[in-house]
């Protein structure tokens, strides 16, 4: 054999073994391609139980009814609370924004009557918490609780159910 009939030979080689590796990639490339439409067919697929719900539960009627009253509560923002806290040394103090939750019907009305008595509680109650007091979750939650008692306290008419707070920064 000559040297240009084994080159010759050689390209004819990898002329051949070109298009078998196309076809493997391109037969992947199927497979994956049918395997993601199978998938996302089962997946997106609707058991027989969603199609036909089952009659719900006096407990599934009862959580529904819980969460329309969610639904119905408003949030009423206050203003934002700058407070030191009970420190010795009296180089630490609390920024925070809070908002109170209610169902009740009139409770902006009373909230807005009373709002001054409710500053100067909340006021007092927070200037009153160290910095321990105030720290951690557990010290955020006692702290929501706290709040909500003394509040409820002045309201006389509707009650606050729940207390948010929206900024909490301890400096």
């Amino acid at each position: 054999m000559t040297e240009n009939e084994s080159k010759t030979e050689e390209k004819s080689e990898t002329k051949k073994k070109l298009p078998l590796k196309w076809i493997i990639a391109g037969i992947a490339g199927v497979v994956i391609l049918f395997g993601g439409i199978l998938g996302g067919y089962f997946l997106l697929k609707k058991t027989p139980e969603e199609a036909h719900p089952k009659t719900e539960s006096h407990e599934s009627i009862s959580h529904q009814s819980d969460t329309l009253k969610n639904d119905l509560s408003q949030t009423f923002p206050l203003d934002k609370f700058v407070v030191n806290l009970n420190d010795p040394e009296g180089k630490r103090f609390l920024h925070t924004t809070i908002e109170l939750e209610s169902s009740a019907h009139g409770f902006a009305e009373e909230l807005n009557s009373k709002m001054p008595q409710i500053k100067d509680a909340i006021l007092i109650v927070l200037s009153s918490k160290s910095l321990s007091d105030v720290q951690g979750i557990d010290g955020k939650l006692s702290l929501r609780k706290e709040l909500i008692a003394e509040i409820n306290k002045i309201m006389s008419i509707t009650k606050i159910r729940n207390l948010y707070f929206t900024e909490f920064v301890i400096q």
